[in-house]
């Protein structure tokens, strides 16, 4: 996707842990009331949901105007039963995705909002699969790079437990990986987009082409300024962190409402 400018807001702060000196990759949210800014944010949003010529093409065959189908049948609202909560799963794992493609250049398959049974309804399995290969022709090579990231987020929230849960959830992910890689190749051909299946059928096979995996447990929530060890109370096992896991935490000030200003701009 083309890249959103929203991006120069992601400040990484350096010097973060959690408690025991563990690593922890750490972006605040640094943005202003620049409306051409938002605009381009909503726009990118929207596109992740549905492509610009599909959605002319739908909101004729349904006759209605493309404003009136955005809001009825594709972009989630936050009157609606489950609406803020699509909203905030939604913009999260699109920002991880964004993080994952833009700051550290993998390809992120971009299929889990498009054409889902139900606006609100959130699609199970791994949340974000990214994959990089180290050959310019993309020729098998161990030295490739597939990513599962788990993403837990509490936008109305300032505390650290999206961070706690995120762990948890990740270990999850080394049984549903293939799964979800499997399934991610499968939405990418109904789409049309053959290559990309092609490019995502190649981490299916892990015995026959070996590749590496790395675990990404990612929390999101709505703290403006942040500790420099972080405490999550819990220890142990509960806390292992694996050798190919990593830890990412974004936060920012009102999140929520910031997620809300975006999505009331959805639009072609």
């Amino acid at each position: 996707m083309e890249k959103p400018q929203y991006i120069d807001w992601l400040v990484e702060e350096s010097g973060v842990v959690i408690k025991d000196n563990i690593p922890l990759k750490c972006y605040k949210i640094d943005y202003k009331c620049d409306e051409s800014i938002l605009d381009d944010w909503a726009l990118h949003i929207r596109r992740n949901y549905i492509d610009d010529t599909e959605l002319e093409e739908d909101a004729e065959d349904n006759e209605m105007p493309i404003g009136k189908y955005l809001h009825d049948y594709i972009i989630p609202q936050k009157e609606e039963a489950l609406g803020s909560t699509a909203r905030s799963a939604d913009i999260t794992e699109i920002l991880i995705s964004d993080l994952l493609e833009f700051l550290y250049q993998y390809s992120v398959p971009r299929y889990k909002l498009k054409n889902r049974s139900g606006k609100n309804n959130s699609q199970q399995g791994t949340d974000v699969i990214a994959y990089k290969y180290k050959n310019e022709d993309k020729t098998p090579d161990e030295r490739d790079s597939l990513v599962a990231a788990e993403v837990k987020a509490t936008l109305s929230k300032e505390d650290y437990t999206p961070i706690k849960n995120a762990i948890i959830d990740s270990r999850k992910d080394e049984h549903r990986l293939a799964r979800t890689v499997n399934y991610c190749r499968k939405r990418l051909r109904e789409l049309g987009r053959i290559e990309d299946a092609k490019e995502v059928k190649r981490f299916l096979f892990k015995p026959d082409n070996n590749f590496q995996i790395t675990y990404v447990a990612a929390g999101v929530s709505s703290r403006e300024n942040i500790d420099e060890v972080i405490e999550l109370n819990f220890s142990g096992e509960e806390l292992e962190i694996r050798e190919n896991e990593r830890i990412f935490y974004v936060h920012g000030k009102k999140l929520m409402e910031l997620a809300h200003n975006i999505y009331e701009r959805c639009k072609k």
